[in-house]
């Protein structure tokens, strides 16, 4: 089968990633199809093709493709609502009868006119990861949930990109020479989150490098987590939710006080997915954000890493009610408190997440530096 392809595809890494081998030379042709032009999506840094008239898309035609190759090629982009179909194309030979991926719905499309050069400079690395931990899941029993959680994919790409260009505030040296040789990496499972095997080296402060170590590692979120607080009432605002963490531990009081918390998403800064969450899982307006700072919880298990805000709000009116997004499940309790109450709960032991009592303390140490609301 012969296919036109006229966005990310040209790009022979990607090519090579979903189709898991390379394409001779002789398989890849430069073609053009008329009365139609691609644009920017607007859920991302893809491209979509949509008919016009008067105009023209350029792109290229992959020839000779087994059948593995379309079902890996179907796999990666019908999850994006397009559909193959058969259609002509103009080539250095004359028309050509090939078949392409079509849009289902041209509203998917921005106005912006398609760049292949600006996807490469600014989006390709992001695009390599994802479709690296995309097409693992080809052929699985997790291929169809990673249609699903592609946007927690292509998050966890763009974090991943962002890190390896970047070290950021570290202040701790490892050893003199430090590499890390990951042998493999084994995809063990997919859903909200994911869970990676991962075998690997790495250099050992002796200066030697480690014996081949075998590790398990929760493929966690970067999320926001904020404590909104009334400075001029001096209260603060908790909520309160069944967490299956507490509830398989054995503990029989699974329903637990926490800081309002969410995913970034996609597209999303931190701040942004603070003041977000904030009114979904409070119903409240941020007046201002004061960042407390960002980390790892959990460093030894999980990928998650946090971004704590404290969130200055008008509590004069609030009443506490039930909150959360109904349609992601969210059963949310929100609560009013003097601070000194809640703060006497951290020094007691009575608050049970960790990052609350973090905020908590750090609250008590610089209320009186915030503004007031």
């Amino acid at each position: 089968m012969d296919i036109f392809v006229f966005g990310t595809l040209k790009s022979e890494t990607l090519r090579t990633i979903v189709l898991g081998r390379e394409l001779a030379p002789i398989d890849i042709c430069t073609a053009s199809i008329k009365g139609f032009c691609v644009y920017w999506a607007k859920e991302g840094p893809f491209p979509v093709m949509v008919p016009q008239e008067s105009s023209e898309a350029h792109g290229l035609v992959l020839k000779n493709l087994s059948d593995v190759d379309v079902e890996r090629l179907n796999y990666y982009e019908l999850g994006f609502d397009y559909v193959l179909s058969p259609t002509s194309v103009e080539t250095n030979v004359g028309p050509t009868e090939v078949s392409a991926y079509f849009c289902n719905n041209s509203d998917m499309a921005t106005k912006k006119l398609w760049s292949y050069d600006d996807w490469l400079s600014d989006h390709s690395e992001i695009q390599y990861i994802a479709a690296e931990e995309f097409l693992d899941f080809f052929g699985t029993k997790y291929s169809d949930t990673a249609q699903a959680m592609y946007n927690r994919i292509f998050k966890r790409a763009e974090v991943y990109a962002n890190e390896a260009t970047s070290l950021g505030n570290v202040i701790e040296k490892g050893p003199e020479s430090s590499t890390i040789q990951v042998e493999n990496i084994q995809r063990e499972y997919l859903g909200f989150f994911a869970l990676n095997q991962i075998s690997l080296k790495y250099s050992q402060f002796d200066g030697e490098v480690s014996e081949l170590k075998n590790r398990v590692i929760l493929m966690g979120s970067e999320a926001s987590l904020i404590l909104p607080y009334d400075p001029i009432l001096d209260k603060v605002l908790l909520v309160e939710q069944f967490r299956i963490g507490p509830f398989c531990r054995g503990d029989r009081a699974p329903w637990v006080f926490e800081p309002v918390a969410g995913i970034i998403e996609v597209g999303e800064t931190p701040e942004e997915a603070a003041k977000r969450e904030v009114f979904e899982e409070a119903g409240l307006e941020v007046n201002q954000l004061v960042k407390i700072g960002s980390g790892y919880p959990n460093p030894g298990e999980a990928t998650s890493y946090f971004y704590n805000y404290i969130a200055i709000v008008d509590l004069s009116e609030y009443s506490p009610g039930i909150y959360g997004a109904k349609h992601e499940g969210e059963d949310i309790r929100t609560h009013v408190a003097d601070f000194n109450t809640v703060l006497n709960w951290s020094v007691s032991n009575k608050l049970r997440v960790l990052p609350l009592n973090t905020m908590v303390l750090w609250l008590a140490l610089n209320k009186l530096k915030l503004p007031s609301r």
